[in-house]
């Protein structure tokens, strides 16, 4: 899964970018779709999701169930969390050290083992979690304005600085990360993908159109956010495939306050897409069949709610979104819900409530 980091305002906006209401950022109000006739869902695969504060004065929790919901358990304090593609671990974001805790750090959860929380960076800025290396063997973060590679064990790399627009390892070892840096923080600075190897070596530019945001590396190529100035400012997405080749894979009509989509997560053969739909304050977790021609899309989620795509079954059967209605705002998730939608729709399933931004390992 990758995380989106930023908000880019389109070119042409009078906006400055701002960080993204995604995963840890925003709030929704509660809907709860429950029937019997739910998802299966086995139960030997876990999802982590970030709980709401149980009081104005507490701060909330990353809590650790299985797929279904059953068995819910609390890990500690987080602003965001990621559980490892093998379920094995969850990296959170959680306070800083003194009182009040400064900054951030980034700790280490073993879910099957009996073993303490371990510390693996300790900031006195902002952590944010992007993804994780498909051995495990990496987390992506961003660090203030730079982008490490924090190990499980040993020494970080610090691998840019700078204004980073999202990144995600390659699917398949050896460990590659791609990932979208602007030039400034303003509105309409240019934006492309570099990709680096976690072997060592300086990164390599990928795009050089300045238009180029949100990676999610996939089993066929990277897709991405690409900024189209015609008729209006919008982000479709694209895929970079073999040879450096990018095409455009959508082409959604847009209108306020819709302004494009952003890639989040793609089953294991790569034929679904699940991205969102973003916009000032909304969000719609938005599937897309890649094996068509042109793509087949639709929204998931109730009418007239707020939808945010969090991750895809390896199948591409299922999709995990946060789930509510109303506008997008601050950290407080008490009136939001994590549920198991199918990709092709119909009844879904609530596996937490007064929760939201969840991963999982299925």
């Amino acid at each position: 899964m990758r995380l989106s980091l930023w908000r880019r305002a389109p070119s042409g906006s009078s906006s400055t970018r701002q960080k993204r209401v995604s995963y840890a950022l925003a709030a929704l109000l509660m809907l709860t779709v429950a029937s019997a006739a739910t998802p299966a869902i086995a139960t030997a695969a876990r999802l982590t999701y970030i709980a709401a504060a149980a009081s104005t004065s507490a701060t909330p929790q990353v809590v650790l169930a299985r797929a279904n919901g059953a068995g819910p358990r609390s890990l500690g304090p987080a602003s965001t969390a990621v559980l490892s593609p093998d379920g094995v671990y969850v990296a959170a974001v959680g306070p800083g050290r003194g009182s009040p805790a400064p900054g951030s750090s980034l700790v280490l959860y073993s879910v099957g083992a009996k073993k303490p929380m371990r510390t693996l960076r300790i900031s006195a800025a902002q952590l944010t979690i992007l993804g994780w290396a498909p051995d495990d063997g990496w987390i992506a973060v961003t660090d203030g304005n730079s982008l490490v590679a924090v190990p499980l064990h040993g020494k970080a790399r610090a691998l840019t600085t700078g204004t980073i627009a999202g990144a995600s390892f390659a699917p398949r070892p050896p460990d590659r990360l791609v990932f979208a840096q602007a030039t400034t923080l303003n509105a309409g600075a240019p934006v492309n993908l570099y990709s680096v190897s976690m072997a060592g070596g300086a990164p390599k530019q990928l795009t050089h159109d300045g238009l180029s945001e949100y990676p999610l590396w996939g089993p066929h190529g990277i897709v991405y956010s690409h900024e189209q100035s015609a008729p209006t400012a919008t982000l479709q997405l694209w895929q970079l495939g073999p040879g450096a080749r990018a095409r455009a894979i959508t082409d959604v009509t847009l209108s306020a306050p819709w302004t494009g989509l952003e890639p989040v997560a793609l089953s294991a053969d790569g034929r679904h897409l699940l991205a969102n739909l973003v916009g000032t304050n909304d969000s719609q977790a938005w599937c897309i069949d890649l094996s068509t021609n042109p793509v087949s899309e639709h929204a998931l989620g109730a009418a007239g709610t707020v939808t945010i795509g969090n991750a895809i079954s390896r199948d591409g059967r299922e999709v995990l979104i946060t789930e509510g209605s109303g506008t997008l705002a601050g950290d407080d998730f008490s009136k939001s819900t994590v549920t198991v939608e199918p990709w092709n729709g119909g009844l879904a399933l609530t596996v937490a409530q007064h929760g939201a931004f969840a991963s999982w390992d299925r």
